[in-house]
């Protein structure tokens, strides 16, 4: 007999065989539990106990159901690392669904996500309400064209169908935004104090009907072409009083039919006021 020593005992062949099976079968169990311990877990994840196959949506008056579950089916299919399925009621993807809602679909101004139960997802809206028009031709101020609807933060959130002018009062840029979808006309708190100083205006007989954003500028312009220009720095309360000021002046109101003569105002030069008369 054959006697294979390694150096901390004497062993015989079939001794080191036993050995080497026990390692074998240790190999293969541990590769079983960990099959076992991956496949559960994906199973029950698969299973159509618990994956989302319905979308419920309320809120919406314009957008269509159709349009916000197509978005919502879209994010939801598929899987994560090829196993795990998207549509599980544990793993659906909340952030990318409520992220993608409100990047397609502007006019949605808020989305709420919820589970109603295992197969169930209830996506609550909320909509943009249109506040006023920005559109790229203004001419003609009572065939305005190329006019989206934005709501009363100034966000641009839908194109809109052709409308008279007078329907609602008309922002634009120049330049023109080249696409006005999703584009903020002004910075939030700015477009908010515009309201009331436009309507204030007729209170001392001005009735503006575009309000044009030129950058470091902006005008008004009224229905007979005058126009009144003030910096984009300035304070609307002190164009306001400027405005005033200026109307109530003895120079300006010995004018015959002044209102109606006007040209254009010029406000952007301090305390300076140029003005211009139609001869």
């Amino acid at each position: 007999m054959k006697i294979i020593s390694s150096g901390k005992g004497i062993h015989t062949p079939e001794f080191h065989k036993k050995k080497k099976r026990e390692k074998q079968i240790k190999i293969v169990y541990t590769i079983l539990f960990v099959i076992v311990f991956i496949a559960i877990p994906i199973y029950l994840l698969r299973t159509n106990k618990f994956l989302i196959t319905n979308v419920e949506v309320k809120g919406n008056s314009v957008t269509q159901i159709e349009e916000i579950q197509k978005i919502v089916m879209e994010k939801i299919s598929g899987n994560y690392l090829w196993f795990f399925p998207r549509s599980n009621d544990v793993l659906y993807p909340k952030s990318a669904i409520h992220n993608n809602l409100l990047t397609e679909i502007p006019r949605l101004s808020a989305v709420g996500i919820s589970l109603l139960n295992a197969h169930t997802l209830s996506i609550s809206v909320s909509e943009r309400e249109p506040f006023a028009l920005y559109c790229t031709e203004v001419s003609n101020l009572n065939n305005p064209s190329g006019c989206f609807f934005l709501d009363k933060t100034g966000y641009i959130f839908s194109e809109a169908p052709a409308i008279s002018g007078g329907v609602y009062f008309i922002y634009t840029t120049e330049p023109v935004f080249e696409t006005p979808l999703r584009q903020q006309f002004l910075n939030p708190e700015m477009f908010k104090n515009l309201e009331p100083f436009i309507k204030d205006l007729g209170q001392i007989g001005l009735y503006p009907k575009v309000f044009i954003n030129k950058g470091d500028e902006f005008n008004l312009v009224f229905s007979n072409g005058a126009m009144i220009m003030w910096k984009a720095t300035a304070d609307l309360d002190s164009v306001q009083s400027d405005l005033e000021s200026f109307l109530t002046d003895a120079n300006f109101t010995k004018e015959k039919n002044a209102l109606q003569r006007i040209i254009y105002i010029d406000l952007r030069f301090g305390n300076k006021v140029f003005y211009k008369f139609h001869d």
